[in-house]
């Protein structure tokens, strides 16, 4: 159930649902949406499994430009409503963003999206609940936005841009990256780069919504 923490409203449109839907989409607004084929779903090294379009993208636009941080909560449960998708792993960690951006924007969507996750999963009898690793990584360098460039700029703009400061935390732990939005997997892939560095177990991506 979403009360207490979130009245349960459509994604798309804001209207009250009248039922407890995993999507948080209505009737009106589900099949505007793309679920992505499963040649598309793990492209890239990277998971995900809706389409950057429809209401949804218009609800992480709201999220992360808009400050319309009541949306992570509904947002954050796509993330586990794939049955067993926290199963693998010990934590939780999200693609930070820069300093200076969560300084000016207030708060950072992935690790929003990640605690929501989290949450979620601790109320619900489907699921174990991992640990969420706060901050594990730091973003070194005030990248580009990844928007602007193609595909071989991107892997080059982020390259080396994210480290962990403290190894012990992750160090021989698996670990699940959580990003809102991925396009080439050049961010997570560098993200995944510096968590194999700190010595973790495993690390997988999911990300709640993919570019095409």
């Amino acid at each position: 159930m979403w009360a207490p923490l979130f009245p349960p409203i459509c994604l798309g449109c804001e209207r009250l649902l009248r039922h407890d839907r995993a999507l948080a989409l209505c009737s009106r607004c589900h099949p505007l949406q793309t679920r992505l084929p499963a040649s598309l779903a793990e492209a890239d090294g990277v998971r995900a499994v809706w389409s950057y379009d429809g209401p949804l993208s218009r609800s992480v636009v709201r999220l992360k430009f808009n400050g319309a941080l009541a949306l992570a909560g509904p947002l954050g449960r796509l993330l586990v409503a794939e049955p067993g998708v926290l199963n693998d792993c010990d934590l939780v960690a999200s693609v930070p963003l820069h300093w200076r951006r969560r300084l000016a924007r207030g708060f950072d969507q992935s690790e929003e999206l990640s605690r929501w996750a989290i949450e979620h999963a601790r109320r619900s009898m489907r699921a174990r609940a991992p640990t969420l690793a706060r901050r594990v990584l730091t973003r070194v360098r005030a990248t580009q936005p990844q928007t602007r460039l193609d595909a071989p700029a991107r892997a080059a703009n982020v390259d080396g841009a994210f480290v962990v400061r403290r190894p012990e935390q992750v160090r021989g732990r698996r670990v699940l990256l959580i990003d809102d939005v991925t396009t080439t997997g050049a961010t997570a892939r560098a993200c995944m780069h510096a968590l194999r560095e700190a010595g973790v177990a495993s690390v997988t991506t999911l990300a709640l919504l993919r570019a095409l």
